[in-house]
């Protein structure tokens, strides 16, 4: 008699609740990253700020403050067609993404409200980069095809040279 007999649910309902579309997990995947260094940035600068208000003033007040971090939030329009875009990318390709991302990030010093900007503009040139490169694959495909037509032997005895093939 099996132990848990009295569990009866079906496995493959289970498994399709927890799993999504490769595109939605990237797009997941994609926009917690950018909120991630949006929420990231709006630390370091409000703790840029507080150094400089105690500079200035002498004193440091910042355990009188109630802290509430400011929620990096992302306007709906602009959302929706960030969520466009990372549903473009495909699974294997999201490293790629996130590796140029960080990169930009790391070579400039990017404001908070900039950031959506540079991840919009990174998904951009990565998926012009891409289609550029699947545009160039069927053109070579394409000329492949039409010389292998052209020049193909038709098994004429006329076209062998006199050499020998060397084994």
């Amino acid at each position: 008699m099996p132990l848990f007999g009295w569990m009866k649910w079906s496995k493959t309902d289970s498994y399709k609740s927890t799993r999504c579309p490769g595109s939605e997990v990237v797009t997941k995947t994609l926009l917690r990253e950018l909120k991630w260094h949006l929420k990231e940035r709006e630390r370091l600068l409000q703790e840029i700020e507080n150094e400089q208000k105690v500079q200035k003033t002498g004193m440091d007040y910042n355990w009188l403050k109630n802290y509430q971090n400011p929620q990096a939030t992302i306007p709906a329009t602009e959302q929706r067609q960030l969520e466009v875009l990372c549903s473009q990318i495909q699974p294997c390709q999201t490293g790629t993404v996130l590796s140029r991302f960080r990169e930009v990030l790391a070579e400039n010093d990017v404001l908070p409200w900039e950031i959506v900007y540079i991840f919009k503009q990174v998904l951009k040139d990565f998926l012009t980069t891409i289609e550029r490169e699947n545009q160039a694959e069927q053109l070579v495909d394409a000329w492949n095809t039409n010389c292998s037509e052209h020049f193909s032997p038709h098994g004429d005895s006329s076209n062998k040279s006199d050499k020998d093939e060397i084994p």
